[in-house]
């Protein structure tokens, strides 16, 4: 397919054809009630350590991150800037609107002058940088490296201010973690908030609780039970960490993407149509949904659970070399399920982001993430 303005596109036609994504959206066919709604901004998530838009492409990590274990950086310094810069002009030739960064902040590629100068490049290209922060696992928001924002140096300057917590999912015991429901550790959660929007020039963070996990310390407990909310004591927990700071951010950065990740399908969360978890929090923070098993559900295609208005992030794990994905062409995937996940009214959704545009399928699976971006 050429480049081209206004180009009508059928999107049935994008299965039998490659080329790139900015031309292939037209408003051209778009009923007034669809062109009310803005499209589906394609957020790319992304960890270093995986990434493949470099020079040194076998050089990866290829399984899951994992709370509780370092996820190093494997690459020659450069190679992290070198490689998410690629990404940065690829996003803005092909109409994708941000990346998502895990391990962003490491002193193996730098630290806070490379991702400080990256987050610059990618704003003078139009491109949304949002970096990854862990709140009671996943480094904190320096992930890797003596700093003050880094939670293996926190922990160790106050080891008072850390538990052992239960993932929801299969009980397993994750060791040295923040305990939420502590006032000294939200503080330094909005501590670090402040520190990293002074400092870089990114459009919200992508926070995390950790896995799954459920503090089970008193003050936890009681503030879980205080909530008065009937939800998986996994996201109650996300809520005691994150109230005070997502008011916080939204004052600092009011246009922000400040995200919650529940890595949860509709599904998979306990009382969901109430929407309580939605309801305790600053009305602007976004929640994502891993939508990986969620499209595989019998009644998805029918949008039939479509929830109140909320803003929501669709996460998928598809292609992707943790998921032993890297080879397959999503096109057809993609067709089916973003048009369902606009109904819903989802306002952000993507794959991974870790794997080279430069070969055919690369390219057909991001641009097609584009395309179907909005309806035609």
């Amino acid at each position: 397919m050429t480049k081209g303005n206004n180009m009508l596109i059928d999107r049935r036609t994008f299965l039998a054809a490659a080329g790139s994504c900015a031309a292939m959206v037209s408003h051209g066919n778009t009923s007034a009630a669809q062109e009310a709604r803005p499209p589906m901004k394609v957020l790319l998530w992304c960890w270093d350590s995986r990434m493949t838009w470099d020079d040194e492409p076998d050089r990866i990590q290829l399984n899951m991150a994992a709370s509780d274990t370092n996820f190093s950086y494997p690459k020659r310094p450069e190679s992290f800037e070198i490689g998410f810069r690629r990404l940065i002009d690829y996003c803005e030739k092909n109409g994708i609107w941000g990346i998502v960064i895990w391990g962003f902040l490491r002193e193996a590629h730098g630290g806070v002058q490379v991702a400080r100068d990256l987050c610059k490049y990618a704003k003078d290209k139009g491109v949304a940088i949002i970096p990854g922060v862990g709140l009671c696992s996943y480094g904190g928001y320096y992930y890797e490296g003596e700093h003050m924002f880094n939670l293996d140096m926190y922990l160790k300057t106050y080891p008072e201010r850390a538990s052992r917590a239960n993932e929801e999912r299969g009980g397993r015991e994750v060791r040295q973690v923040l305990d939420p429901s502590l006032p000294l550790n939200q503080q330094w959660w909005r501590d670090g908030l402040e520190w990293m929007l002074e400092n870089f020039e990114i459009a919200g963070i992508n926070y995390e609780m950790g896995d799954f996990i459920v503090n089970p310390s008193e003050g936890a407990r009681a503030a879980r039970s205080t909530l008065g909310v009937d939800t998986d004591e996994n996201i109650l927990d996300i809520i005691v960490a994150t109230q005070a700071l997502m008011d916080r951010a939204y004052q600092l950065m009011p246009e922000g993407a400040f995200i919650n990740a529940l890595y949860r399908g509709y599904h998979q969360i306990k009382n969901i149509q109430d929407l309580a978890y939605v309801k305790c929090m600053h009305p602007k923070t976004v929640w994502e949904y891993t939508l990986t098993g969620m499209v595989r559900e019998k009644d998805f295609d029918a949008a039939s659970q479509a929830l109140p208005e909320h803003r929501q992030y669709g996460y998928l794990h598809w292609f992707n070399a943790s998921t032993k994905t890297m080879d397959k062409d999503y096109t057809a995937d993609i067709a089916r399920v973003f048009p369902v996940a606009y109904a819903l009214g989802f306002e952000f959704i993507g794959t991974y982001g870790e794997l080279s545009g430069s070969t055919a399928v690369a390219d057909r699976n991001y641009c097609a993430q584009v395309t179907w971006s909005r309806p035609l």
